[in-house]
């Protein structure tokens, strides 16, 4: 955890020291004082019994003398400890020590804060929708069991090691009643209007404070009135101003009313600047003209990185030598490129080497003498007549093995073989395709992934509440099943050897499983319908504008993308399409 006091700052009430906190709570081995402020102090500590860090807060003894205080402060202990979600911060173990500390266990996050990432400097577009994605997530899995957080902020958001987003300090949270309330609560930068008016309050609230985090992660500051664009401070789309804006709209009912709506538009910013390799392309081609020294492997593997990163990965350089500009112009203006090579066949004047390996000039020139001269350069030519002779024989011969050449005709018209080539000839339909991916993900019906950690997210604390009572080797299945559920890993076959606590988990597992897949497969498909309509209506446009081979290819693409049984990916598409 990360500390929002320090050893200079004078301490707000009187913080007991690791060695009296080892006294009030034995059961855990007190480490430091991770940080400190005016409604707590934090520590860090581990629970022997599971040998596992914890972080345990605990509040002034104010708090705790006052009985309405202290049991509203259980009742929301306990529906904090509900709250297992890979992006919240889990609460093990609440309670009040002998000297009236209220006190929360909670797991121990190793990382920094999103207040202290903003501190260090800019943090880069990606990264800055990764973690309110993430943060998204979190407070959708809260609002869905009817908590309201209250306190969104920078400091209240922890990023580990695996740039995992890990929302702490619930406790100002309160259950989502839709009720005003007397006492404004909160940081007044993050604090919604409708909090500071003392009026009604609901998820809203929470959404208005990740907006005010966005703008902040985004710019390095927290908005003014009159708020100041998010393009006047950083290089970024003005679509990010728009989501901000709607996010932290004064009044509730213009805001998104779903945090989902928020976490979907975040997502669509990031296909959209992502979806535009152009201007990209032109830049890293602007470098290149002026010279400045990338050559060779340096200028391919630059130009390389930066026009995958620019279309997420989509995009596939046909060669170290090929030129971004080329790509560029081809994706603009379409044959402006070919007719360079036109120029260069008009341009050669060595056209007699070519009639010499042909048959039909062979028996115009055999009635002239062919005289061996052997100095000039004269006798080149008669050295036509004396061609005919090896090469007819020879030509022959080549020409056996070139009949078969009529095969290779029917793989121009095989899917396999266009798919394959698909990133070099159709950009367009890969970015289609690469559009598609994006809003699945950002489809919670369809993307089950976020309800899959969910259920991760409630199947471990089981399991690990299962082992309580039980002996070495039943304890042994328990520790590897949660192993294997932690790391994403198929799992085993229940044996006859578990215990029952373990079969019958896992049986509630699986069956969970099944209805997230089956309600995720019924929602995919008019998702799925939908994208390949998109795909049939391209190929009709190309083949009215006369691009057979370009209609072509979207009608494979759809038929391929009609059998995909996962989330829409260019790979997912060639492996329907025969196995690649």
């Amino acid at each position: 955890m990360s500390s929002d006091g320090s050893s200079s700052q004078a301490i707000p009430f009187d913080v007991p020291s690791v060695a009296e906190m080892s006294a009030l709570l034995a059961q855990y081995e007190f480490e430091k004082l991770a940080a400190f402020g005016g409604m707590g102090a934090v520590y860090k500590a581990r629970q022997a019994s599971l040998d596992r860090p914890v972080a345990i807060k605990i509040l002034p003894p104010a708090f705790g003398a006052e009985p309405e205080f202290a049991e509203r402060f259980k009742s929301e202990a306990r529906a904090m400890a509900r709250l297992n979600h890979t992006n919240i911060v889990t609460v093990y173990d609440f309670g009040i020590t002998s000297e009236g500390h209220l006190y929360l266990v909670m797991e121990w996050v190793e990382g920094h804060t999103i207040h202290e990432l903003i501190q260090k400097g800019s943090i880069p577009v990606r990264k800055v929708a990764n973690l309110a994605v993430q943060l998204c997530d979190a407070l959708h899995f809260a609002h869905s069991h009817k908590i309201l957080h209250r306190d969104i902020k920078p400091g209240n958001i922890m990023v580990n090691q695996e740039e995992q987003v890990k929302v702490a300090d619930f406790g100002l949270a309160r259950p989502i009643t839709g009720e005003a309330e007397e006492n404004p609560y909160g940081t007044p930068d993050y604090a919604a209007p409708e909090i500071m008016a003392k009026a009604a309050v609901d998820q809203r609230a929470d959404i208005y404070a990740a907006g005010v985090v966005l703008y902040e992660m985004l710019t390095g500051r927290v908005p003014r009135s009159p708020r100041r664009s998010v393009t006047d401070f950083a290089p970024v789309s003005t679509r990010w101003d728009e989501i901000v804006a709607k996010a932290t709209d004064p009044k509730p009912e213009l805001r998104y009313q779903d945090v989902r709506e928020m976490r979907t538009a975040i997502m669509m910013a990031v296909a959209q600047s992502s979806g535009a390799p152009l201007p990209v392309a032109v830049k890293v081609e602007e470098e290149h003209s002026r010279g400045r020294g990338l050559g060779g492997v340096k200028w391919a593997a630059m130009a390389a990185v930066l026009l995958v990163s620019a279309v997420g990965g989509a995009w596939v350089l046909r060669s170290v030598n090929d030129k971004v500009s080329e790509a560029g112009e081809q994706a603009e203006n379409g044959p402006a490129k070919p007719r360079k090579p036109k120029k260069e066949k008009t341009e050669p004047v060595d056209e007699p080497a070519v009639p010499a390996v042909t048959a039909t000039p062979a028996p115009e020139n055999p009635p002239k003498p062919a005289e061996p001269s052997a100095g000039t350069p004269e006798p080149v030519k008669p050295a036509m007549p004396e061609k005919p002779a090896l090469t007819v024989a020879p030509a022959t011969e080549p020409m056996k093995p070139a009949e078969p050449a009529p095969a290779p005709m029917p793989a121009a018209d095989d899917p396999q073989a266009i798919l394959a080539s698909l990133e070099e000839k159709d950009p367009e339909i890969v970015q289609l395709i690469a559009g598609f991916g994006t809003e699945w993900e950002a489809n919670p019906e369809v993307n089950t992934s976020l309800a899959r950690k969910d259920l991760t997210g409630k199947y471990i604390p089981a399991l690990q509440r299962s082992l309580a009572g039980l002996a070495t080797e039943q304890r042994d299945h328990v520790l590897s099943e949660i192993s294997l559920v932690a790391n994403n890993q198929p799992l085993r076959e229940p044996s006859d050897t578990w215990p029952p606590v373990l079969k019958q988990l896992r049986q509630t597992y699986d069956a969970q499983v099944g209805a997230i897949e089956s309600k995720a497969a019924a929602a995919a498909q008019p998702v799925r319908a939908a994208q390949s309509a998109a795909l049939a209506a391209l190929a009709q446009k190309r083949a009215a504008a006369g691009d057979a081979a370009g209609a072509r290819r979207a009608e494979i693409v759809a038929s391929a993308l009609s059998k995909v049984q996962s989330a829409p990916s260019l790979q997912a598409i060639k492996q329907a399409a025969g196995g690649f």
